[in-house]
């Protein structure tokens, strides 16, 4: 039993945290002043009570006692607890819409994960969690608050890929240092930047099967490759582009040698019967090196990814082209 004396503590909490009481009130205050714009059904307010009831009820379940913490309008949901999402999406449609971003950027620091995604996934969680359950509610129309989740999305998404990137390089680097006289270790073959890398792997998505999309994913950002994959196209169009992106610099890669044996050590193609089919080096090499072997005009693949450079003009790049 507490004292009779006994004061609750002042409520300290960042503003950034996901503190579902104070959530609750201010969405009921953001919508008690725009009830014109709320569905009819919502225009009675009834379902923030219905939320604080059911959020009281799942917490009284769990074994935390919320009487206090709901008579002083303060509770910090735990991000490992299953109605965390549900109150960070709140606090997106009520947090002053510049500090979307940044309230993102602190709780994916504290995320612990949940039910619904595991603890290094908190950017898949916002993406096709969160996201949605925004969209679902935005009732004011606010498409700037939609924008903003996505912004966040798409730069975080690249800082993880410059890491993973990174890392990979790192590690051939290591392993290079400690191997040097391991003249058969090998290396990442073709390098090029994160960013290019990952819009290169959504381009050529179509031309694989959905379930080898997780190895194409691995082979571009990564540089591994543990299967060889199906390309559902012609053999000198694949080739052709890779020729492409090499003598438009948006590639790396020491000689048509060895650009024509990752290819046909990553690469398979379809044939006529449905078959997997391997590639020959020595055809891949001609299209590499001989202009007549490059596909027509309008077989080309991704001419906005690379441009064609006509054969006459690229003198300049042969240092390149080797």
């Amino acid at each position: 039993m507490k004292p009779e004396d006994y004061k609750f503590p002042n409520v300290v909490r960042h503003v950034y945290d996901v503190d579902v009481f104070q959530i609750l009130d201010e969405l009921r205050d953001k919508y008690s002043g725009n009830t014109k714009l709320l569905p009819s059904h919502l225009k009675d307010l009834k379902f923030i009570e219905e939320e604080e009831e059911t959020l009281v009820d799942f917490l009284t379940e769990d074994g935390s006692d919320l009487k206090e913490n709901r008579k002083y309008r303060n509770f910090v949901i735990p991000s490992s607890h299953n109605m965390y999402g549900t109150y960070l999406g709140y606090k997106i449609l009520t947090i002053d819409l510049y500090k979307i971003e940044p309230m993102l950027s602190y709780q994916s620091v504290l995320f612990l994960g949940n039910y619904y995604s595991s603890k290094d996934n908190f950017l898949g969680y916002v993406e096709f969690q969160i996201y949605d359950f925004v969209k679902k509610r935005n009732f004011l129309n606010e498409n700037a608050r939609l924008e903003k989740i996505v912004n966040w999305l798409e730069r975080n998404r690249m800082f993880v890929l410059d890491k993973a990137y990174n890392k990979v390089e790192s590690n051939n680097n290591l392993q290079a240092g400690k191997n040097t006289e391991n003249k058969s270790l090998e290396f990442r073959k073709i390098s090029m930047e994160p960013q290019f890398a990952n819009s290169l792997y959504q381009k050529l998505e179509p031309y694989f099967s959905e379930s080898q999309h997780p190895k194409l994913f691995d082979l571009i950002l990564k540089g591994k490759c543990d299967e060889q994959l199906c390309f559902n196209g012609q053999t000198n169009q694949l080739a052709e582009l890779f020729k492409r992106l090499r003598y438009n610099f948006k590639i790396h890669v020491n000689s048509n040698k060895i650009l024509a044996k990752w290819l046909t050590d990553s690469f398979t193609f379809k044939n006529k019967q449905g078959g997997s089919e391997q590639f020959n080096i020595g055809t891949i090499l001609q299209v590499l090196t001989k202009s007549k072997a490059e596909p027509e005009k309008n077989k080309r693949l991704f001419e906005n990814l690379a441009p064609f450079v006509p054969q006459s003009l690229r003198k300049e790049k042969k240092s390149s082209l080797k």
